[in-house]
């Protein structure tokens, strides 16, 4: 009997593992674009391209469902995203309450957290500005950047919820180039000084920024759609 518990435990350790092995690797590829948006995800291609069972990519493709980075579409399948303008609009409202929420809880902490990890995405952002970096290159500093402000909040459910917000956002921002990387770098250096210096104004400044970035995208989806 104990044998058998063991062996079972065993078998959905496994499970799990590589479901969360299987989910990642699509989460990536969808991210980062190597799966477009609007194709399809098929459970036996998928497993066999990952050496892997068809139930853990199912419990895979479930669990992007519930992210919002996939849809099932009722007798044809499960899809990538498509994300329409306002699809976009709408991630960043959902930012916007997460991250000034965050900017708020950091700034009443202000005096007792260390931002030496904001500090380093900025450096690193100026840097990136300066040599002409790339906008994909430079969308992930963005993204570490505004990551690293809601878990300095202290509120895990902050950080759970903006975690989906931020794979949507990878999604768009490493296809659409309009933000200047040496304005972006401005704004985030903006933000960070007014934090260090215990400002009032910092979560309007982030949500400022966060509006501007949103109408950007739109704009940029308005003028590629198909």
């Amino acid at each position: 009997m104990s044998g058998a518990g063991g062996e079972s435990r065993a078998n959905a350790d496994g499970r799990v593992s590589t479901t969360a092995h299987v989910l990642a690797a699509l989460r990536a590829d969808i991210v980062e674009g190597r799966v477009k948006q609007g194709e399809q995800l098929r459970e036996k291609p998928t497993a066999r391209s990952l050496g892997t069972g068809r139930t853990a990519v199912r419990e895979a493709l479930r669990q992007l469902v519930q992210e919002g980075l996939a849809e099932h579409e009722i007798n044809r399948g499960i899809f990538v995203r498509r994300f329409d303008v306002d699809d976009i609009l709408d991630v960043y409202c959902g930012r916007e309450a997460v991250e000034v929420a965050a900017a708020e809880l950091v700034l009443a902490q202000a005096a007792t957290i260390d931002l030496t990890l904001l500090r380093l995405w900025v450096e690193r952002m100026d840097r990136a500005a300066g040599a002409g970096g790339t906008w994909r290159a430079f969308a992930d500093l963005d993204i570490a950047f505004h990551e690293t402000l809601v878990s300095l909040a202290g509120s895990p459910r902050l950080v759970r919820m903006f975690a989906t917000l931020a794979a949507e956002s990878r999604m768009h921002l490493y296809a659409y180039p309009p933000y200047s990387i040496v304005q972006s770098a401005d704004d985030h250096r903006e933000i960070l000084v007014a934090l260090e210096a215990g400002l009032p104004e910092t979560p309007s400044l982030l949500r400022d920024h966060l509006r501007y970035s949103a109408s950007l995208a739109a704009e940029w989806r308005r003028e590629t759609a198909p």
